[in-house]
């Protein structure tokens, strides 16, 4: 209680005080200001603009004492007042630009009832948050009222081309949309346009229509059909669009957001392994190592060497879970060279020959679609330097969307029988599944293990160029040659 009454005590007694010298000197009057100055520092802004209001109350109430001339007195203090309300506004200042950290909490205060409200409002969508599951919904109701041979649904992505999400029919999912002069006519007119084009040696009629959220444009929505749609129909189409607006654009933010969570958690736990058990595993090779210099004892000193060479293979299998986990790909960097950085880690540090054979053009699949491939590439090539006993290894990737083939190939042992904790094989199914891709696993006892994943499912359609790539890119190398 003292340290918030004092500047206001003090604010009082300055403010009588400077009076009552007044008469005789006006050397008092600065001393206005250190009340005011005190309150900013430790009260903040209400705090001090409450002790100037109690110290001018002050002041004019002995001025106005039988005792003290009025008119002289308020004339000669008015300026300090005022300078000393400035004094008080500087220590406020100073204050609140000292307070370490004060908008970080209150953004994370923010993120936190943001996505308190979302965990509890996605419970309760019947659509989900699944942009290309929602795409879907749109093609499918737009088609309950529109006698199309085909449509196809455009989205704006984070490099700004206009990209399928979804598409049926006779649609060209794989071709360029970003400079398609009737695409961008409609995305900035944001109007609908058509156009008469031959498809399969008939002719018929493209026709776009825009998907709006409010005054921002977020989808266009391409359909072939023999003949141009009506005004009525075409009401109420885009109205059944505007309906399913909020639906897309909350699914797509929330898509990045989950893309920028998986990444960061990932990275997190690339950190924790790599200062934490890596780190633990690193020392205590180090101790073998003391103990096998100490020791004169053969036996000892063989049962040492093999403990350090587990432990030196531990590391590496460490390290090489820190690569899987800080692996990812971006817009700027393509699948085939995160492959390639990848093989080249695995063949380095395991010893096998790797045989890298890499087919892109330059068009590009969706993001999600390429992590779901590189998680598959992963997982398979991990169970084979784990547990195939294989001198080599074939990594083929061939990419022409909306299409893609991954295979991965070695001569070892085979598989064997799967354990029951074992959930390698059904989570790469489930990424299949979830980009609508076919697996095969294929193996052999002693002629080693096949994995194709094959990806013919309009699910991958294509995304943005590789800016700088060519035409066709073909790529082969042998890296990794043994270390042993």
């Amino acid at each position: 209680w003292s340290t918030r009454a004092g500047p206001f005590v003090e604010g009082a007694a300055a403010a009588v005080v400077s009076t009552v010298l007044l008469a005789d000197t006006a050397v008092g009057l600065p001393y206005l200001l250190v009340p005011l100055f005190v309150a900013g520092l430790s009260l903040s802004t209400p705090g001090m603009v409450a002790t100037w209001c109690a110290q001018s109350a002050t002041l004019i109430g002995v001025a106005t004492l039988p005792t003290i001339v009025a008119s002289p007195v308020l004339e000669l203090t008015a300026p300090w007042l005022l300078t000393s309300l400035a004094a008080g506004m500087l220590g406020a200042w100073i204050r609140i630009s000292s307070e370490p950290g004060t908008d970080e909490p209150d953004a994370y205060d923010a993120a936190h009832r943001l996505l308190s409200e979302l965990r509890t409002v996605a419970r309760k969508l019947s659509a989900g948050l699944d942009p290309v599951g929602i795409a879907y919904q749109i093609l499918a109701d737009v088609n309950d009222v529109v006698d199309d041979d085909g449509a196809v649904l455009l989205a704006r992505s984070a490099g700004g081309s206009l990209l399928p999400l979804a598409g049926r029919g006779v649609a060209d999912l794989g071709g360029e949309h970003h400079d398609d002069h009737l695409v961008m006519e409609c995305w900035t007119s944001e109007a609908p346009a058509h156009e008469s084009v031959v498809v399969d040696g008939r002719r018929s009629v493209r026709i776009m229509l825009p998907l709006r959220l409010g005054a921002r444009m977020i989808a266009v929505l391409v359909l072939y059909r023999p003949t141009p749609l009506n005004s009525a129909m075409t009401a109420d189409v885009v109205e059944r669009l505007r309906r399913h607006a909020v639906q897309l654009d909350t699914a797509m933010v929330f898509d990045e957001v989950r893309s920028l969570a998986t990444i960061d958690e990932r990275r997190r736990m690339a950190r924790e392994i790599h200062d934490g058990i890596a780190q633990e595993v690193a020392s205590l090779g180090y101790s073998v190592d003391s103990l096998m210099a100490d020791t004169d004892d053969m036996v000892q000193r063989d049962g040492l060497g093999m403990l350090r060479e587990q432990l030196t293979h531990l590391v590496s299998e460490l390290r090489l879970s820190i690569f899987d986990l800080r692996s990812e790909v971006a817009p700027g960097s393509t699948l085939g060279s995160v492959l390639a950085d990848y093989v080249h880690q695995v063949g380095r540090q395991t010893g096998m020959t790797v045989h890298l054979s890499l087919n892109e053009t330059q068009h590009r699949l969706r993001v999600e679609v390429e992590t779901e491939i590189l998680r598959v590439a992963q997982e398979a090539i991990t169970n084979a330097r784990r547990h195939s006993g294989a001198d080599h290894l074939w990594v083929t990737f061939s990419a022409d969307p909306p299409q893609a083939m991954l295979s991965i190939t070695d001569d070892g042992g085979g598989l064997g029988e799967p354990r029951a904790d074992s959930f390698g094989m059904k989570i790469m199914q489930e990424r299949a599944d979830r980009i609508g891709a076919d697996l095969a696993v294929v193996s052999e006892s002693n002629r080693g293990t096949s994995v194709a994943l094959t990806l013919m499912n309009p699910h991958a359609l294509r995304r943005e160029d590789c800016s700088g790539a060519d035409q066709k890119e073909s790529r082969h190398a042998d890296v990794g040659l043994a270390h042993r």
